[in-house]
């Protein structure tokens, strides 16, 4: 099962398709939030900018509530819900913190509550936009950490296979949170994705066009 992730598309269908076309054929895209600017364009047309066979998203704190509406009428949300693929959970939060610049905003109270029942004790993939706080992945461009304190809390507790997320433009990397490899996407806008090869394992690779 080869799966695609995109994060911070920010409405650049034009990247967004370069780097499915270096993926090739896959059989999911996953978008990490942020989609879109504020709603500028449709979610439905990022989507499908991708021309993956089935789609999942989760909204970013720059997307907007009706970019969450449509992709819940479209059936692809995975915001506050969980999803099997190939024997793993995928479980899904997106939008940002409150207090920060954006429309989709949670405070870490209810994104910890929402997400813990959906975790299970098998084999989780955590799919957020923000990224754990205070780590490697999670810093602006001003040295600022700009992560979550619960999606760690929910990483330490739960020990997910994998952790992806995206938000910090210039953190893209990865880092380990217990046995949990967490990795920041990168900004799709600025030519960056993931391909997930799901087995027994997950292998990942960067792609960058």
């Amino acid at each position: 099962m080869r799966v695609l992730a995109l994060s911070d598309v920010h409405s650049g269908t034009e990247m967004a398709s370069k780097l499915a076309k270096q993926a090739g054929k896959v059989d999911y895209a996953i978008f990490l939030g942020d989609l879109t600017n504020y709603g500028d364009k449709k979610a439905l047309e990022i989507i499908n900018s991708v021309g993956a066979e089935k789609n999942l998203a989760i909204p970013g704190n720059l997307d907007s509530w009706e970019i969450l509406d449509e992709i819940e009428k479209e059936g692809v949300s995975l915001h506050m819900k969980s999803v099997e693929i190939a024997g793993f959970n995928f479980v899904g939060c997106g939008g940002g913190l409150h207090n920060n610049p954006g429309q989709v905003l949670y405070s870490e109270k209810e994104i910890f509550e929402k997400i813990v029942p959906l975790m299970g004790s098998g084999k989780s993939v955590l799919v957020t936009h923000l990224p754990p706080l205070n780590t490697e992945i999670d810093l602006a461009g001003n040295g600022v950490h700009i992560g979550s304190a619960a999606v760690r809390e929910l990483i330490e507790k739960f020990q997910p296979v994998l952790h992806l997320c995206g938000h910090a433009h210039k953190a893209m990397g990865e880092t380990i949170i217990g046995k949990t490899r967490c990795i920041n996407a990168g900004p799709t806008k600025e030519g960056n994705g993931l391909l997930l090869e799901l087995g027994k394992t997950i292998e990942v690779t960067r792609l960058r066009v």
